[in-house]
């Protein structure tokens, strides 16, 4: 059969905005006997549920959050422990020999489990932090170390080798920061800002007037979700002064979720910018470190906006605030007087359809410069703003650039990639003539974490058979001591599965306009020629996200589906992250039709390669994947089957930044309208057309894509009378799973499903 056939013989630029259109069903074919390559026990040496979610982690030893000391003698990280990966501790490990010790043990201090007030609970769930213990810490002058563990500050000295309570109040300290003189430490607690005299220990509060919707130096839900910026304050460069965020929430609708776990039910009234509906407003302010009146800044006359970045002037003598329109189409920065608070306009970027927000570095420069990522020119490079906010490229065309690592006065080191974007490397940018000489070596991906002069890094180093690796190099790129080298030896948590390792194949497919898009393909280790195996299609297809990548990471459940005899398949359809935004800009008000488009040409691809049995393929995702699982099973006759994770099935029930970016308001008369945008992005539209076995899996506590997304699914489904749907849900769990049990169970469920529904005619594979 032809799929989608009236589509492919548009043109490019219709192919981006035509929905596609499912064949009729044919009769079905008589049963008959076949072969099945398939196995629910793959025997030993191969990957199942249970062991790609059970500690030690298939990845080996983690360190997170390396950072150099101020003396430059040893690295400082937290690490996993080697009988639970999630639980960290505080380890330094020396420069030269890389000889390592535990400083601190995260469960010796509270000598009880770790108790999350809901607010931190909510942070670590914004920030996709699933580690427990000692989350994050802070260099306090050359000798003393900062760290939060049950809701209080603790301070360690390498001296003495022993900690010491900071804080100890009913209330939780969360986003704690120490500023530069190594003096204060300023955190948040009860919607309010403090800041803390470390000698003395003497506190002062600096904000007041907080309440259940006031609150202070704390960014919104939707800010923290979808703009990535997880604070709501900044302390200046000489400590005199803070800026902070005070946001009112009364404005935002109220979701009443119901949350099932195994403890019981609880009802949560969460306020949810859903698409169309006010966001929480804001305000900017600056206070004195000892207190006092707030000056509030000047940022604009529009209070529907986004307030996106906040950065101080190297001297201190201004702030710089980005405010972001509420289509998404300008951002504008302000230059402001913090004595006043009156400001002016430093620079503004504009976009035709919606404007990629980079990761929080306005980098001050000592002339009064600034350093900014941008994508004015189509891939994103850094830009000098100059003193007027004149804007000049730094790194050259053809480097694009993912990362800003460290910056010193005549030179900048970035990450990014020139040859292939499933690679990403480590550039020296001189800043003078823009001349990039690539510092890492080895295929795959690399990352990298510098002392503050820049002298010295920590690099990360992983393949499709390299597990992740540490070490400290030479900002020359030479190396210095190994910090965990991570080896496949025999002691390794994934030797035992190393005879059965497979390095997926990689390529690309041409899409309709032209453009190439990357792809990903693991194969078992016991096909055959002749063969022709089912396929199980990993799906995501959402911005923001690249799967195809020569890392090692994320990859345990497609060869642990390979392992039981199916051929995986991934690919990043236009849309898709890390190639520029022309490579992106095929989303913009045509969600849920242009993926279906090009994830269509891939799962023709797919079909042709003689391995593949064309009548037993299935496809899965999670989020945004679970949505598009749903719209691939429903416009499109490629599948047999399918499993949708967490799906978006209405993005009117979704939040506003992410998805007014992309479809506009879903109010007719707001200038920011398009008219079918949010009708034909919903699966609802298609779902007389989904006929094929489908398994639903939400987590009930989703404060993400709310579990009302998978309710009004599962309504629309039995209204229609159609008996296809299966659903698993989960007590408790968010969007990202936590509990290591439901881990397992879940992906038991999507391998079950697969070999019921892709296996012989007869059924289930033996």
């Amino acid at each position: 059969m032809t799929l989608l056939k009236s589509a492919f013989i548009l043109s490019a630029a219709t192919l981006a905005l035509t929905a596609c259109t499912k064949a009729p069903m044919p009769d079905s074919p008589s049963p008959k006997t076949e072969t099945s390559y398939l196995t629910r026990d793959p025997g030993p040496g191969k990957l199942t549920p249970e062991r790609i979610n059970a500690s030690p982690s298939l990845a080996g030893s983690s360190l997170r959050r390396p950072a150099i000391s101020p003396d430059g003698k040893m690295v400082t990280v937290l690490q996993g422990r080697e009988d639970d990966a999630r639980q960290q501790d505080l380890w330094a490990y020396d420069l030269e020999t890389g000889e390592g010790r535990l400083l601190v043990s995260s469960t010796d201090i509270l000598g009880a489990p770790e108790e999350l007030s809901a607010e931190e609970k909510n942070r670590r769930e914004r920030a996709r932090e699933y580690g427990r213990g000692i989350v994050s810490y802070s260099w306090v002058g050359e000798q003393l170390l900062m760290f939060p563990l049950g809701g209080d500050l603790y301070l360690y000295d390498l001296s003495t080798r022993k900690s010491r309570q900071v804080t100890a109040t009913k209330g939780f300290e969360t986003d704690p920061k120490v500023t530069r003189d190594g003096k204060y430490v300023t955190y948040v607690r009860d919607n309010n800002l403090f800041i803390n005299e470390i000698e003395t220990g003497l506190e002062r509060q600096l904000t007041d007037g907080a309440t259940d919707l006031i609150r202070n130096a704390t960014a919104s839900f939707v800010v923290q979700e979808e703009l990535d910026r997880s604070t709501g304050y900044w302390v200046s460069p000489d400590s005199s002064r803070i800026a902070y965020t005070q946001i009112d929430e009364s404005p935002v609708a109220i979701e009443n979720r119901i949350e099932f776990s195994a403890d019981g039910i609880e009802n949560v009234s969460q306020r949810y910018p859903f698409a169309g509906t006010d966001n929480a407003t804001v305000k900017l302010g600056v206070v004195s470190r000892e207190g006092g009146e707030t000056v509030w800044a000047d940022i604009g006359d529009d209070p529907d906006i986004y307030l996106t970045r906040v950065n101080w002037s190297l001297d201190g003598r201004s702030l710089y605030a980005g405010i972001l329109s509420r289509d998404h189409k300008t951002h504008t920065f302000y230059k402001i007087n913090p004595s006043t608070g009156k400001s002016s306009v430093f620079f503004t970027e504009t976009s035709p359809t919606w404007l990629n927000i980079p990761a929080p570095n306005l980098r001050a420069q000592r002339d009064g410069s600034f350093l900014w990522q941008s994508e004015r020119d189509g891939i994103n490079r850094l830009y000098r703003v100059s003193s007027e906010g004149e804007l000049s490229a730094v790194t050259p065309e053809g480097l694009l650039v993912t990362g800003v690592n460290c910056v010193s006065d005549d030179t900048v080191y970035v990450t990014g990639w020139r040859e292939s974007a499933t690679e990403r490397h480590l550039f020296k940018v001189l800043l003078e003539n823009g001349e990039a000489t690539q510092i890492s070596k080895g295929e795959g991906y690399h990352s990298a974490r510098f002392n503050k002069s820049c002298t010295n890094y920590i690099g990360y180093y992983s393949s499709d058979n390299v597990p992740t690796q540490t070490r400290a190099f030479k900002a020359d790129g030479t190396p210095l001591a190994w910090l965990n080298e991570n080896t496949l030896d025999n002691s390794h948590p994934y030797s035992k599965f190393l005879s059965a390792h497979i390095t997926p194949d990689y390529g690309q497919i041409k899409a309709a306009n032209g453009q190439m898009m990357d792809y990903m393909l693991f194969k078992p280790l016991d096909l055959k020629a002749g063969e022709k195996r089912p396929t199980i299609t990993l799906v995501y297809g959402g911005p923001g996200v690249q799967r195809v990548n020569k890392a090692w990471g994320r990859k345990d459940f497609a060869r642990m589906l390979a392992h039981h005899g199916f051929v995986v398949f991934m690919m990043d359809n236009r849309g898709a992250t890390g190639r520029g935004k022309a490579f992106e800009d095929v989303l913009y008000r045509a969600m849920g039709r242009s993926e279906v488009i090009d994830q269509s040409v891939g799962a023709e691809w797919l079909k042709s390669q003689d391995f593949v049995d064309p009548d037993k393929m299935g496809v899965y995702g999670w989020s945004y994947g679970g949505y598009m699982a749903l719209h691939m099973l429903a416009q499109t006759d490629h599948y047999a089957s399918g499993v949708s994770g967490a799906p978006v099935t209405d993005w009117a029930l979704y939040d506003t930044a992410y998805t007014e970016r992309y479809l506009g308001s879903p109010v007719e008369g707001d200038p920011n309208y398009t008219k079918d945008a949010y009708e034909k992005g919903s699966v609802f539209p298609y779902l007389d057309e989904l006929t094929e076995p489908v398994l639903l899996i939400h987590g009930m506590a989703d404060d993400n894509v709310v579990f009302r997304h998978s309710v009004k699914l599962m309504g629309e489904m039995q209204a229609r009378g159609k008996q296809n749907l299966r659903v698993m849900t989960y007590p408790g769990e968010k969007h990202g799973f936590r509990n290591e049990a439901n881990q397992t169970h879940r992906d038991r469920q999507i391998l079950d499903f697969f070999l019921e529904t892709l296996g012989t005619s007869e059924g289930r594979p033996d």
